[in-house]
């Protein structure tokens, strides 16, 4: 059976990523503090890998500040539009995208000084797979570096859980449907898109996906039984405490 995966970000891949290039304008700020963020744990990058890249966002920035980049991912499509915004960036050289499953890690050769998971993308399979993803992790940073993950924060998800909402975004109407699984900690999503053309909308498509979402102690525990040492949580890239009201949480693990 096809994992949703796949089916959201190869088969459909075109859909979810108008969400992406929505996002590119926030790129370089989430970058620059991220960089301030892992000065303050003493770790200055030269090497990165980028695990579930999509379109390349982070991965052409580090490659603009210098880095040698790496960004894996499933999709094929947006491996290619990560490979096309690097050659118009002019980082091509410094920045490899490649198609990759982040369950394979192990056939990633090499350790690098920074690691990152951005934007949610972790929690998408089952228990035991979504930690072997987590020590793949753990196998490819270096011995100084850190491994930087930007996801949903459970705590706040829940405090302000809604079975549907909807949105419009640059002309873009989002509509999506949420449910819950307190047994499972799994939230099961659909994403509707519709394109505004005058005081109509067009159908663009309709993405789902399952996720485990993960409270911070529990990433915390997680990232330490793969071998990390050093667990810190933040509410956001620019290092703010996390709170319940955190909108995300992001993590910097050391070994």
């Amino acid at each position: 059976m096809t994992h949703w995966t796949e089916e959201m970000f190869v088969e459909h891949a075109e859909v979810f990523e108008r969400t992406m290039q929505g996002r590119i304008e926030d790129t370089d700020e989430e970058v620059d503090q991220l960089l301030a963020l892992l000065n303050e744990h003493g770790v200055t990058p030269e090497t990165a890998l980028d695990v579930a890249c999509g379109i390349g966002r982070h991965t052409v920035e580090f490659g603009r500040r210098g880095l040698t980049v790496r960004g894996l991912d499933i999709s094929p499509a947006y491996v290619e539009s990560a490979r096309e915004r690097a050659a118009d960036a002019d980082v091509a050289e410094a920045v490899t995208v490649e198609i990759g499953d982040m369950r394979e890690l192990d056939r990633v050769e090499g350790s690098y000084d920074l690691v990152t998971n951005m934007w949610t993308a972790f929690g998408y399979f089952d228990e035991a797979t979504n930690e072997a993803v987590a020590q793949g992790f753990y196998e490819r940073v270096a011995e100084d570096g850190a491994l930087v993950m930007e996801l949903s924060n459970k705590d706040y998800t829940l405090g302000n859980y809604r079975a549907s909402h909807a949105g419009l975004d640059n002309g873009t109407l989002h509509v999506e449907r949420n449910e819950y699984t307190p047994s499972t900690g799994r939230i099961e999503t659909t994403l509707g898109l519709f394109e505004q053309d005058g005081d109509d909308y067009e159908y663009l498509g309709e993405v789902e996906w399952d996720l485990r979402l993960y409270a911070p102690a529990e990433l915390r525990r997680l990232l330490e039984r793969v071998g990390f040492s050093t667990v810190s949580l933040y509410g956001g890239l620019d290092g703010s405490p996390l709170t319940r009201e955190s909108n995300r949480l992001v993590v910097v693990a050391q070994s």
